[in-house]
């Protein structure tokens, strides 16, 4: 049974100093590639701060152009408008010479009658 426990404790002491030995020789290397993985990471943000700063001005020169239209569409609906406006209004003016007219004549019509039958 000391026999059994013996190989039990030299099996668990080895094991436990074979680990001791592997992470300390393998934490080096574990904190090299950490500090590998951090400039990739580093050169890997700059890469996307970089592009989205290109990409930004694209974009400010595609809404410039888009809001550009978008002005020039106003403008010429405004003009069209006003074409309309001017064009009611001749119309408006026409009417009011029309019914002048048409109110003269009714008036002296009624005056005509008027005399004719007292």
């Amino acid at each position: 049974m000391t026999e059994l426990i013996n190989q039990i404790l030299m099996l668990s002491a080895t094991g436990g100093i074979g680990g001791f030995f592997g992470w300390f020789f393998t934490r080096k290397k574990l904190n090299a590639e950490a500090t590998g993985n951090e400039i990739d990471n580093g050169t890997k943000v700059v890469e996307l701060y970089k592009n989205a700063l290109d990409d930004l001005s694209l974009r400010y020169e595609q809404k410039y152009k888009d809001i550009e239209g978008r002005c020039e569409n106003i403008e010429k609906l405004f003009d069209s408008k006003e074409k309309l406006l001017h064009q009611e209004l001749e119309l408006l003016r026409k009417q009011v010479v029309l019914y002048k007219k048409m109110y003269d004549d009714k008036v002296r019509e009624f005056n005509k009658y008027k005399k004719e039958h007292p």
